[in-house]
């Protein structure tokens, strides 16, 4: 009986505790469902181009009622150009503007990867973001240019650009490729760095600051920045912008005959008069991954669920249906996409390019050069600084070297050292560079200074030898007044009449040191169309800053 009602009482037991359990159980899930810790709202900042798609999925995933955390998780999606938010990102998450940008987000799907790599190492980021649905970058042109672009590379594109016979259309002229850089054109960072990578001839390696800044990719850059036309390449415009005035004037004395735009921004647009053409080689591709941003537990993990909910078939077919690819991988031959300063120092570049110059630099000889400054004479410190542009200025450039003094070449008081052509033409053996370099190295300081008559001979020489489509001068570095009997007015008065409105050349000056003759000099800037530019000395960064304005 004992045995009986011990076995009893056990059974009841372990019944009861069966009974308890599921209750706990039963009012954990009771809680949950409703939302014990409240509501919570997840907010993603998605690129414009993948917002649409986006914020139909996020409306799909409240439909669920998603509780997170025992909170009760809405899902707001905001359309944010990722160069806002990774400039915002950059400068501390905890640092967000909620009036300029919104609430914070705690996932932000941009273009590109390139703009997440660029915040990575600010803690911004939690877990290592994947592609959500990619795009490949083309170009959008009328069906005439897109016959002639069928075998060209993205490398081409700068030829193309700038020839206007390259392109093979007659009338067309130039490719007239718009690089617009507003807040959703992310389709152009994407396409210059593509182009940059094919001219440095290594495309699906990530490109460095240290070759953005090379001499060749800043002159491959800088020529995309002007059509054939002379007009800028770039505006402050979308890419919308730039698809629609293509589409209102798509023929050839179109202002535009080309926009770079990701594939489904083209498809979205319904475009029945331009074709999407893919140059060869690697393509650069919008990628749009997911990055969960770094915030408490229930935001990281409310973006995590969302994401996962994206990824699931209906939203795969979602955004298959809006134009996108979609997976977790993207081509290996894919071109890299350029890390955050990498691009901006892209835009830098096509925002400010180094236009194609035709200069003479005139340079003072006189015995006054040979004056110390610091540890060397002022003609080396001027020779030395004259150096480092000589390296830098891009193969799109001309100059030339000239000096003066009194008697320099016979009865002549100038002397011409390196004519002025491009530098990619080599004097005899010697590129050009080279021999800018070692003549400049070789002069030294002679005895008077005929300024007034050696900046007349050069600037005539400069107007017979104009070419269009640059900017055409002649910089002239002294550090003295003239010797010669020239007078000011006769001097003004022969430019004047040497001067042609259809070959205009301005005359820029460098002036080291005090000088009686700056008034003169200022005269002579002001009737050509040039400028002044004074140092104190040419032991100084500052004569090197002023050249580089002038040359580079």
């Amino acid at each position: 009986m004992i045995v009986v009602i011990t076995i009893a009482v056990l059974v009841a037991a372990v019944f009861g505790w069966f009974q308890l359990r599921d209750r706990i159980f039963d009012q954990g899930v009771e809680a949950a469902d409703t939302c014990v810790e409240g509501s919570a709202v997840l907010t993603v900042a998605a690129d414009p181009d993948i917002f649409g798609p986006v914020e139909q999925l996020a409306a799909r995933f409240n439909d669920t009622a998603p509780v997170v955390r025992d909170h009760c998780v809405t899902v707001q999606v905001r359309a944010t150009s990722s160069d806002a938010v990774r400039t915002a990102l950059n400068a501390g998450i905890d640092n967000w503007d909620v009036e300029a940008l919104g609430a914070r987000p705690g996932l932000w799907i941009p273009q590109s990867s390139g703009d997440v790599q660029a915040v990575t190492d600010r803690g911004a980021v939690d877990g290592t973001p994947r592609p959500l649905a990619t795009s490949p970058v083309v170009l959008a042109v009328p069906s005439a240019v897109a016959d002639a672009l069928t075998t060209v590379s993205w490398a081409d594109l700068v030829r193309l650009q700038r020839d206007p016979q390259a392109l093979g259309l007659g009338e067309w002229g130039a490719l007239r490729l718009a690089l617009p850089t507003g807040s959703d054109s992310g389709a152009t960072t994407l396409a210059v760095a593509a182009i940059a990578a094919g001219v440095r001839g290594d495309p699906t390696t990530a490109l460095t600051l240290e070759q953005v800044s090379s001499r060749e990719l800043i002159s491959a850059v800088s020529e995309l920045a002007l059509t054939d036309t002379g007009a800028s390449a770039t505006s402050a415009s979308t890419t919308y912008d730039a698809l629609a005035a293509l589409e209102n004037a798509p023929g050839p004395d179109g202002p535009v005959h080309a926009v770079p735009v990701t594939e489904q921004q083209l498809a979205s647009t319904d475009s029945s008069t331009l074709a999407a053409v893919e140059p060869q080689g690697p393509a650069p591709v919008a990628d749009h991954p997911a990055a969960v941003l770094s915030g408490d537990e229930t935001s990281t993990r409310a973006a995590a669920a969302f994401v996962d909910f994206v990824r699931q078939p209906d939203g795969a077919q979602l955004l298959t249906d809006a134009g996108f690819g979609v997976g977790e991988t993207v081509n290996a031959d894919a071109v890299t996409a350029p890390s955050g300063p990498v691009a901006d120092a892209l835009l830098a570049v096509l925002r400010n390019p180094v236009l194609p110059r035709r200069a003479t630099v005139l340079l003072d000889v006189s015995e006054s050069m040979g004056t110390a400054e610091g540890s060397a004479t002022r003609l080396q410190n001027t020779v030395r600084a004259l150096d480092e542009q000589f390296q830098r200025v891009p193969d799109s450039t001309e100059l030339g070297l000239w000096s003066f003094s009194e008697d320099l070449n016979n009865s002549l008081p100038f002397r011409v050292d390196v004519p002025t052509g491009p530098m990619t033409a080599a004097i005899g053996p010697t590129p050009r560079r080279a021999a800018l370099s070692t003549t400049a190295a070789a002069l030294t300081p002679a005895t008077g200074s005929f300024t007034y008559a050696s900046v007349l001979v050069a600037y005539l020489d400069a107007v017979a030898g104009y070419v269009p489509g640059r900017v055409n001068s002649v910089v002239l570095i002294t550090d003295g007044p003239d010797d010669s009997s020239l007078s000011t007015q006769d001097l003004l008065t022969d430019l004047t009449a040497a001067a042609d409105p259809a070959r205009p050349v301005a005359v820029n000056i460098v002036r080291i040191g005090d000088n009686s003759d700056a008034s003169t000099f200022d005269d002579i800037a002001a009737q050509t169309g040039g400028t002044v530019e004074a140092v104190s000395t040419s032991d100084s960064p500052d004569l090197i800053d002023r050249l580089g304005k002038l040359l580079y």
